[in-house]
């Protein structure tokens, strides 16, 4: 899966917001707050189509905790995600 295109990381006062760009994007009503572990996560994404378990490891890779929970909370955010329509297919 990647990220559906248009979708920027922007900082403003200190905080982290995913903000839409280009026509098809303009929502503003949908500007979503990013926290420490989802930059991390969205960083990783910007580089380019990714599996669930490259997110995992990242989670692991800079957090200590176990497998199950790190896999339950990038469901979680990949869920988020999926219904805000912020995710696509390959290609």
């Amino acid at each position: 899966m990647q990220i559906k295109k248009g979708i920027v990381l922007n900082e403003v006062c200190g905080e982290r917001f995913l903000v839409p760009m280009g026509e098809e994007n303009i929502d503003f009503s949908k500007l979503i707050a990013l926290n420490e572990s989802s930059v991390l996560l969205w960083k990783r994404m910007e580089q380019g189509p990714f599996e669930v378990d490259d997110l995992v490891k990242v989670i692991l890779d800079e957090y200590e905790i176990d497998e199950t929970t790190a896999r339950n909370d990038v469901s979680s955010f990949l869920d988020q995600f999926r219904a805000e329509k912020l995710l696509e297919a390959e290609g």
